[in-house]
């Protein structure tokens, strides 16, 4: 499937479960083109949010690494392709994407993978994770700079495994893991996956331990049991999307009840 974006599953997913999700969308940041106009033509009431303004644009100008200018609970999606590798302030972002959801709500957010077997390699010797972009650098990563604002690119670039914690402190449940296209030379790599997966079976017993004595020596409201997470982590870590895709899909709900423990949203 050439979906190197992702743009075919997220469209074809929103029409799926238009019924289900209900009409209000937000996409950040928005880029406008075939999502945003698939989006509308499946029924969706779409607005669009981004740094810089845009010709026929529908929405606001803001920054996404600020308090989103929406009440909470003003969406019943939020839709985020490519974006949260530009922005600064990550965790801030999840945040206000949980918040402006409905309980109940989808987050549909897609990033660069750069825990590809060829992401890893690309890091191993270079210490980089997409060798097509160098090293990043003031001259060439940041892209665009209008006073105090700036638009970086690719400099924070995350991991699957980052991106699920920073779902979980925000009460956003991932609920599937989908990759894009798959990456030629990551499946060159494929024999390495047997070595991985020893390796990745090891770092679950010993987060298994790990959250056994945590939850001795603390009440541990609100956790998951060791089994299940370490289960969970294993199959995150073991997955063919995240050993053979250029780019991830991460597919989230927002709990209809907040977590016992769960951090309050940011000031």
């Amino acid at each position: 499937m050439n979906d190197v974006n992702g743009q075919a599953q997220i469209l074809a997913f929103l029409a799926e479960h238009r019924r289900d999700f209900g009409p209000r969308l937000l996409d950040v940041p928005s880029g406008g083109g075939p999502v945003v106009e698939g989006a509308r033509a499946a029924g969706y009431d779409v607005v669009e949010l981004d740094l810089f303004p845009r010709p026929r644009m529908r929405g606001v100008c803001a920054d996404a690494c600020a308090p989103l200018p929406f009440r909470d609970g003003a969406f019943d999606v939020v839709l985020s392709m490519e974006g949260i590798e530009h922005f600064e302030h990550q965790a801030g972002f999840v945040r206000e994407c949980a918040r402006v959801l409905r309980p109940g709500g989808w987050l549909l957010l897609t990033t660069p993978n750069v825990l590809s077997l060829s992401a890893r390699a690309a890091h191993l010797l270079t210490g980089g994770r997409v060798r097509s972009h160098g090293f990043i650098n003031e001259a060439t990563t940041l892209y665009k700079r209008d006073g105090r604002r700036l638009y970086h690119g690719h400099a924070f670039l995350i991991d699957a495994f980052r991106l699920r914690y920073l779902l979980r402190l925000a009460d956003l449940e991932l609920r599937e893991l989908r990759g894009t296209m798959l990456s030629p030379s990551s499946l060159l790599l494929a024999p390495l996956v047997p070595c991985i997966r020893l390796a990745n079976r090891t770092a679950a017993r010993r987060m298994r331990r790990r959250i056994i004595s945590e939850a001795q020596r603390i009440a541990g409201e609100g956790r998951l049991p060791a089994e299940a997470l370490a289960r969970e982590m294993r199959g995150l870590a073991n997955s063919s999307a995240l050993f053979f895709s250029k780019k991830l899909i991460f597919l989230a709900t927002k709990a209809l009840h907040a977590r016992p423990g769960t951090p309050p949203p940011a000031e």
